[in-house]
């Protein structure tokens, strides 16, 4: 039996940036495992061609590095590949017993991230561990260029059928929403959204005139929010487990809260645009899902959030602010809705 361990000890976004390139390698053998953080492991978990998914916890990352050597010390597999470039991955790399290894490996800035990386460079050359280099966020805003979708493709070079597709999201059995498709927009708030001007004192008006203005349902998704801004707002907060095809059918704005992964796949799946600003699960998933997506971000982080991103068929950005100007709720809203006129 053909075995293959994956390491991606990271965010949501991470995984499903290399999600399509994890599943076509593993269609090659018999047994799939990888080890996922506590961060991306329910999505992982969920995606059924895994025959074992490792938890590997990183608010007691000392005591789970022990364990993890422990448990992997020898263990033997047909291939491993480190896409998370964590050094508890790439240690576990050398001790396990492998015929295939590769990592990927983050070139930063500073002499001794330089010096460190020659270290583990001369030791994977010892062990026959191939490698790609991975430009970290620290260089990228020197203006180094970086896409790491299409980093991650490079190992077509060693598996063949490897297709231009990024993401692979095997679709769950929740349909709740298909009764509303397109009749509604989604808004997903969260932290990103306190910088923006007018936020605490204009959102909960502004949010009232955009929706009767662009002629949709508007559904605030949130997770464990307690923000000013989010606090002040009065359209009414329903927390999911008290969610119903009614209740959505019958409001014009609504605020969903703490709606589990599977549920929100499926709203969005029915939604006619998907909106946040720059949450990494939120904007990948409804890339994956060919929805209509909208990113709200500094013109600053321009440059590190493209590195993330390869296909913009339904991506939009739209700034919060720029290099002189902070936009307005009000304006950032008729972005929104002058993209929504053009679908």
């Amino acid at each position: 039996m053909k075995k293959i361990i994956f390491f991606s000890i990271d965010r949501l976004g991470d995984f499903l940036i290399r999600s399509n390139v994890i599943f076509k390698v593993s269609e090659k053998y018999d047994h799939k495992e990888i080890i996922a953080s506590d961060n991306n492991y329910k999505l992982i978990n969920s995606q059924k061609y895994f025959n074992l998914v490792h938890k590997f916890n990183t608010k007691d990352k000392n005591f789970e590095k022990l364990k993890f050597i422990k448990k992997f010390f020898l263990q033997k597999y047909d291939s491993a590949i480190v896409f998370d470039g964590k050094n508890i991955s790439n240690l576990i790399l050398l001790l396990i017993k492998s015929n295939f290894k590769f990592t990927f490996l983050y070139k930063k800035k500073g002499f001794f991230n330089y010096l460190y990386l020659k270290i583990i460079i001369f030791l994977f050359n010892i062990f026959n561990i191939k490698y790609e280099y991975i430009i970290s966020r620290d260089l990228i805003e020197k203006n180094i260029n970086e896409n790491y979708p299409t980093k991650y493709k490079i190992l077509k070079k060693y598996y063949g059928d490897i297709f231009n597709k990024t993401y692979h999201i095997e679709n769950t059995n929740i349909r709740s929403y298909n009764e509303l498709k397109d009749d509604f927009i989604i808004i997903h708030l969260d932290e990103k959204f306190i910088d923006i001007k007018g936020i605490d004192k204009d959102f909960d008006i502004s949010i009232k005139k955009f929706q009767k203005k662009i002629k949709k349902k508007v559904f605030l998704t949130s997770f464990k929010n307690n923000f000013n801004y989010y606090n002040s707002l009065t359209p009414k907060k329903v927390n999911f487990k008290n969610i119903n095809l009614d209740k959505l059918k019958n409001s014009d704005i609504l605020i969903i809260e703490d709606m589990p992964l599977d549920h929100l796949y499926n709203l969005m799946q029915n939604s006619l645009i998907n909106v946040s600003c720059h949450s990494g699960v939120f904007v990948h998933t409804s890339i994956a899902l060919n929805k209509k997506t909208i990113d709200i971000i500094h013109k600053s982080q321009k440059k590190w959030l493209d590195t993330w991103i390869d296909d913009r068929k339904n991506y939009i950005q739209i700034y919060k602010s720029n290099e002189s100007y902070k936009y307005h709720i009000d304006e950032i809203l008729n972005f929104i809705y002058e993209e929504k006129k053009k679908i």
